[in-house]
C-alpha cells in the first residue's frame, strides 16, 4: 500500500499487442493487489524500438471486461502508448503510476536485442518521463509452449521490491525470465550486466515481381557472445532470472588524459583552421 492506504498504481504496456498472452497473464497476476491500467499497441510492434508515430493519427479504443474499463488499445508504437498514457490518461483518469511495467514480451530481450526491443523502449520512455519502469521478457523463442503464467508470477513476486528499491536517475530495470515451469518455488535471481548476444540475421526471398525482390528477415538463431558469467544472456541460458539496470545516459566516462590529449590536438589545429578559412577562394 502507498502511504495514504491506496494500492500502488501500475501502468502496463508492451510491444506484442494489447491482446498478447504475456500482457494478459501479467494483468491477471497483478489485478486485485494493485490499481492496474493498460495502454498497449493495437497490433504487434516487435522491433519498433523507440520509434514514434509523430504525424500519423492514432486510433484509441477503450477496452472493457464485464463493463469495467481495464485499458486502452492504441494504434501506435510502444513509445506512443507510454507518451499517451503519461499525458492524456494521467489527467483523464487521475492515474499517476508508481511503476510502469512493459511486457511480458514473447522472447528474450538481453544483449544487443535491447537496442531494437519495443518492450525495453516502452520502459525507457517511462524513465525519460521520470517514472520507475521495468521491462519484462520471457526467453521462449523456439519453445513449443511459452509459460506466461509462471513468468507473470515471477514479475508479481518482484514488484514489491522494485517499488521500494532506490533507483538511480536515468536508469531502467530489465528482467529476463527463462521459459520454465516453476512449480511451488521460484528460480534463482541474479543482478547481471548487459551482455552482447544477438539474433543472427537470415534474409529469405519469398516473392519476386519483375525486378522487385521481396525479402523477410527470418533469423531466429541466438548467437551468444557473453562477456562474462554475470551477463544477462549467460544468466538466462543457465536457467536463472536476470535483472539488470540499464542507463539511458549513453555518455561513456573518459579518462582525464583522453580529454587533455584532445584539447592539445585541437588547440594546435585551430590556428591553421582559422588561417585556411580566411584564404580567398580561387575564381
Amino acid at each position: 500500500m502507498n502511504g495514504d492506504g491506496t494500492a500502488p498504481k501500475l501502468l502496463l504496456v508492451n510491444d506484442d499487442g494489447i491482446d498478447a498472452p504475456g500482457l494478459q497473464a501479467l494483468r491477471r497476476a497483478l489485478e486485485g493487489r494493485y490499481d492496474v491500467l493498460v495502454a498497449a499497441p493495437r497490433y504487434e510492434k516487435s522491433g519498433a524500438g523507440c520509434s514514434l508515430s509523430l504525424s500519423n493519427e492514432m486510433e484509441v479504443v477503450p477496452r472493457r471486461e464485464q463493463g469495467r474499463l481495464w485499458g486502452y488499445s492504441v494504434d501506435g508504437t510502444p513509445a506512443d502508448c507510454v507518451k499517451f498514457a503519461l499525458n492524456e490518461l494521467r489527467s483523464r483518469h487521475d492515474f499517476e503510476p508508481d511503476l510502469v511495467l512493459s511486457g511480458i514480451n514473447r522472447g528474450l530481450n538481453a544483449g544487443n536485442s535491447v537496442f531494437y526491443s519495443g518492450t525495453v523502449a516502452a520502459a525507457i520512455e517511462a524513465t525519460l518521463y521520470g517514472y520507475p519502469a521495468m521491462a519484462c521478457s520471457l526467453s521462449c523463442w523456439n519453445h513449443p509452449v511459452p509459460f506466461y503464467e509462471d513468468a507473470a508470477r515471477v514479475v508479481a513476486a518482484l514488484v514489491p521490491w522494485i517499488l521500494r528499491a532506490p533507483l538511480p536517475e536515468r536508469s531502467v530495470w530489465n528482467l529476463n525470465i527463462p521459459n520454465t515451469r516453476f512449480g511451488d518455488g521460484l528460480p534463482a535471481l541474479q543482478l547481471t550486466s548487459h551482455g552482447t548476444s544477438f539474433y543472427a540475421d537470415d534474409f529469405e526471398l519469398y516473392r519476386q515481381e519483375g525486378d522487385r525482390l521481396y525479402y523477410r528477415n527470418v533469423g531466429t538463431h541466438l548467437t551468444a557472445c557473453a562477456l562474462s558469467a554475470e551477463s544477462d544472456d549467460r544468466c538466462v541460458a543457465n536457467g536463472e532470472l536476470s535483472l539488470s539496470l540499464l542507463r539511458t545516459d549513453l555518455t561513456y566516462p573518459l579518462p582525464e588524459s583522453f580529454g587533455a590529449d584532445l584539447q592539445s590536438f585541437w588547440n594546435n589545429k585551430t590556428p591553421h583552421v582559422a588561417e585556411t578559412s580566411r584564404e580567398t577562394p580561387e575564381v
